[in-house]
């Protein structure tokens, strides 16, 4: 039961952003944002049906980020796993995955609101999201090297 409460906030996201994206479908749209400039201008448009392209990407990714937390032996690591470390740091990968997964997750629907244009997409906050990735990363294995 923890496991499925632990998903809720990436599901959440994954599920609203299919739900603007039907939405969309259902707003009878000729067209819709496709690409964005460095200022969130709109600078492509294309065919409203191309709104669940990106919650469709979103779910794959999502899946595989969940495969991935599931089975933490098949990702890289900065120490070497032995028999005394394995269990904390394979915890500890799957909790850098579930982190990622998150914000993955809610950048998509970010974007696809975006396509909604429900919000204005802002350069600076998919930039802030991208290097949060990074830096799930570094603390991640910062709390692994202490489990040698």
């Amino acid at each position: 039961m923890k496991r499925f409460w632990s998903e809720v906030p990436a599901l959440f996201f994954l599920l609203a952003s299919f739900g603007v994206g039907v939405w969309i479908q259902f707003d009878n749209r000729a067209e819709v944002p496709l690409h964005f400039n460095a200022r969130g201008e709109v600078d492509r448009w294309g065919a409203a049906s191309t709104a669940l392209l990106l919650p469709s990407i979103a779910l794959v990714l999502y899946g595989l980020l969940t495969w991935l937390q599931r089975h933490p032996r098949w990702c890289n690591y900065s120490v070497e796993i032995t028999d005394a470390n394995r269990e904390p740091v394979y915890r500890q990968m799957s909790r850098i995955v579930y982190r990622i997964k998150v914000l993955v997750m809610a950048l998509f629907l970010y974007l696809t609101l975006g396509v909604a244009q429900v919000v204005e997409i802002s350069l600076f906050l998919i930039l802030a999201m991208a290097l949060a990735v990074p830096f799930i990363i570094v603390t991640g294995w910062s709390q692994m090297g202490k489990n040698k």
